[in-house]
């Protein structure tokens, strides 16, 4: 999970309970086990690239998609799950369509819910190989490591409040329970108990593959490009890349319906990174949370509000301001009403995904580039 969870927390009259919890490594902790057949589906986009398509309710823990590409020999998967059952299942689905042994699996950053099933795809295929950004190397083990310790520790103790929300009718912020809180809630409930239930089973696979900017393989019947295109939802964002088909696989890099910034990215960078992206001109854009997108009006969205969350924390912090003085002075309501209307919901969502660890993320990161020229 994101150390951005702390900022969801904290506001609450229980954060002494969950500072820990919320305060390390990743708040989009996506988990599941058991899954029926109603939580996704398996979406074709050509005769042999598949999506599997999540489809719980948006609220604070979800699970990724994941996409089969199905070579002339072997398959390709885009991002592991972050339950080994979850990862079973949607390995049963593959071997639905087709017999042939998964040869590579990408890793698109390092985040928990698209590498904790890395080790279901190692025990079925011993040849695979992981493929994942070189940052992974020391991200995954250290703040991966941080956060899955606090999570176990702590996790039973958000499960308690998620549950007291639903019991009293109260959701985090005090306000009655709508019915896309409570299934929301609902949900979360059943993902976090699930990661509880499997983490002393863990198996942590670091990629066998690294790539710094760019890698191509060929399965047979495409290239596939593997591409770095600068820092945005981490500091390792891959994206793949189909030229036959014009297919792009962006991970979580673009997520719908409420962009998933997170304290682990770089805002300052994040808009210009999706120019990059757009430049590829896909016609089909697979993200790792949400529906397959025809066209980029989605990711223009995201770039006018990551512009804006950089040029206004930009000038806040010319000004001297503190993180605290900068959250007053940055204002993201024009992009609050267009992301989540006016779900109340999605509107807390966005405040504890996009607003609190955007800005404290642009922050530590004007706080560095002062440091740097400081030292020169």
């Amino acid at each position: 999970m994101e150390n951005n969870l702390s900022l969801i927390i904290l506001r609450f009259s229980n954060a002494k309970i969950f500072g820990v919890f919320l305060s390390i490594a990743m708040i989009f902790i996506l988990v599941v086990s058991n899954v029926s057949a109603a939580d996704f589906e398996v979406q074709k986009i050509t005769s042999d690239i598949y999506v599997v398509i999540r489809h719980e309710p948006p609220s604070l823990w979800f699970n990724p998609n994941t996409t089969f590409i199905i070579g002339k020999k072997d398959v390709i998967v885009i991002d592991s799950n972050i339950n080994s059952n979850y990862t079973r299942e949607v390995l049963a689905e593959l071997k639905k369509l087709t017999d042939k042994p998964v040869r590579y699996v990408i890793n698109t950053h390092w985040h928990e819910d698209h590498i904790i099933g890395n080790h279901v795809y190692k025990d079925a295929f011993p040849n695979v190989e992981f493929i994942g950004h070189r940052s992974t190397l020391k991200d995954l083990p250290e703040i991966g490591g941080a956060n899955r310790k606090g999570s176990i520790e702590n996790g039973a103790g958000f499960v308690k409040a998620l549950k007291k929300a639903i019991e009293t009718n109260k959701d985090f912020e005090g306000q009655p329970m709508t019915e896309e809180e409570k299934l929301g809630y609902a949900s979360d409930i059943k993902l976090v108990q699930s990661y509880l239930d499997e983490a002393p089973n863990f198996q942590i696979i670091l990629p066998t593959i690294l790539v710094d900017n760019k890698l191509e393989l060929n399965d047979g019947k495409r290239k596939i490009e593997i591409l770095f295109l600068g820092r945005a939802h981490t500091g390792g964002d891959l994206v793949v890349r189909l030229p036959k088909e014009n297919i792009v696989i962006s991970g979580d890099m673009t997520v719908y319906p409420i962009p998933l910034v997170g304290s682990t990215s770089y805002p300052l960078e994040y808009g210009a990174t999706l120019e990059n992206l757009r430049k590829l001109k896909a016609k089909t854009i697979i993200p790792s949370h949400g529906n397959v997108m025809h066209d980029d009006s989605y990711i223009r969205l995201m770039i006018r509000l990551l512009n804006s969350i950089k040029t206004q924390c930009e000038a806040s912090f010319q000004k001297g301001e503190t993180l605290e003085q900068m959250r007053k002075s940055v204002n993201l309501d024009e992009f609050k009403k267009i992301f989540a209307g006016d779900s109340q919901h999605k509107r807390f969502i966005f405040e504890n995904y996009v607003f609190l660890p955007a800005t404290a993320a642009a922050f530590k990161q004007l706080t560095e580039i002062k440091n740097k020229n400081s030292n020169k």
